[in-house]
């Protein structure tokens, strides 16, 4: 993908002490690295930075507004994440204890003392199924959750591969198992409809008019992957085949997959995040109590990604700053194929959200440019305020 120099509107808003950042976006959309995108950072329910910009791909007259919509891919995992953790909050569940406790059918082949957070974290071995299965069996749920629960494992905890699409079913059967309603309904009932977020977990048909599709990535900007454990690998990204246009899917956007098929803005991801870390000067509630997050965002596992053979930090469904988003190494979210992500840094206290209709393959450490270059700006806004 050519890169070209044009003009750009950038609409939103920055603070006083922001303006950098708006010119490393309005760069990204002039240079032709981002058609259209959005970039937001929250503290205390308030916006410091809010904007957008840029087109539709396939239809270049028209142009990203506040309410324009994007697929996250795996930001959506982050989400997820936060739903685990409010029921963790209720003590509804406990990351220590074992999955079988709640969900008895999780014990078999050898998975009886796996916890609630080694199966977050990505230690499960259950990075895919062993049988053939279909994206239309991950949507419809209930068989590929029998299959994780049956299946041996391919690795145990201590080691870590990425749950591409199987964390979602995981984390959706153990909400089910506990709340008796699937995780997008419990997101619906008890996120956003507490906080004002645009972030969808099945994007409903009547709002499906603000998606902007997405165009694929530069397969040239990634190489390919080497796992330790090569069957690992093919069950994670072949079964069935990761693809790039998934959100374009309306099916899988209708869906709401909790590992990859969220909807949103930016403006919204950051807002959410913000929530997490907020010192309480802000309107609406917050999600999770000090204790709880302090335990989901602990590190759980690190090293090398058996399924896909890059180097990752995990906690119970964030994944933590290996150098991708900014200086802080306490810093977790999600980053989704393609360059979307979503974090919040806990010692700035700010939730930073980056959505993007133009995918391109980070290096192994998801360090997006587009990514790095905005978050240069807001750090070196942050330091100078």
């Amino acid at each position: 993908m050519s890169l070209e120099t044009r003009d750009v509107d950038v609409q939103g808003t920055v603070a006083p002490g922001y303006e950098g950042v708006r010119e490393a976006f309005k760069d990204n959309l002039a240079s032709g690295r981002d058609v259209g995108a959005g970039f937001a950072v929250y503290r205390n329910g308030a916006a410091v930075v809010d904007l957008w910009g840029g087109t539709h791909f396939d239809d270049r007259s028209v142009r990203i507004t506040d309410r324009t919509l994007f697929g996250v891919n795996s930001t959506t995992k982050g989400v997820a994440a936060i739903c685990i953790a409010m029921l963790v909050d209720r003590g509804r569940l406990d990351y220590e204890t074992p999955v079988c406790a709640y969900w008895p059918e999780f014990a078999a082949n050898g998975k009886a003392a796996i916890t609630v957070g080694e199966m977050m974290s990505h230690q499960a071995g259950l990075v895919g199924a062993r049988e053939p299965v279909t994206l239309e069996d991950f949507i419809a749920h209930d068989r590929v959750a029998a299959m994780l629960a049956a299946q041996e494992p391919f690795f145990g905890p201590g080691l870590w591969g990425y749950h591409a699409l199987t964390i979602g079913t995981l984390a959706d059967e153990l909400v089910r198992r506990i709340d008796g309603q699937t995780i997008a309904r419990f997101y619906v009932e008890e996120i956003a409809s507490k906080i004002d977020v645009d972030i969808f977990l099945g994007l409903p048909i009547e709002e499906d008019d603000r998606y902007a599709a997405m165009f694929g990535p530069d397969e040239a900007a990634g190489g390919e992957l080497e796992a330790p454990n090569p069957q690992a690998m093919a069950a994670a990204l072949a079964n069935p085949m990761i693809a790039w246009d998934f959100p374009n899917q309306r099916y899988w956007r209708a869906a709401g997959h909790s590992a990859a098929a969220g909807t949103a803005s930016a403006s919204a991801l950051a807002k959410l995040y913000a929530n997490l870390v907020s010192d309480g000067g802000q309107d609406e509630p917050r999600l999770l109590g000090r204790t709880v997050l302090d335990q989901a965002i602990r590190e759980r596992v690190a090293g090398i990604d058996q399924a896909m053979g890059v180097p990752g930090r995990y906690a119970a469904g964030f994944r933590l700053n290996d150098g991708g988003i900014g200086p802080n190494p306490a810093s977790f979210g999600h980053p989704g194929f393609g360059g979307s992500v979503a974090f919040a840094d806990p010692a700035r206290r700010i939730g930073v959200a980056y959505v993007t209709n133009t995918m391109r393959n980070p290096d192994e450490r998801w360090i997006d440019p587009r990514v790095a270059a905005l978050l240069d700006a807001l750090y070196a806004a942050e330091a100078a305020c």
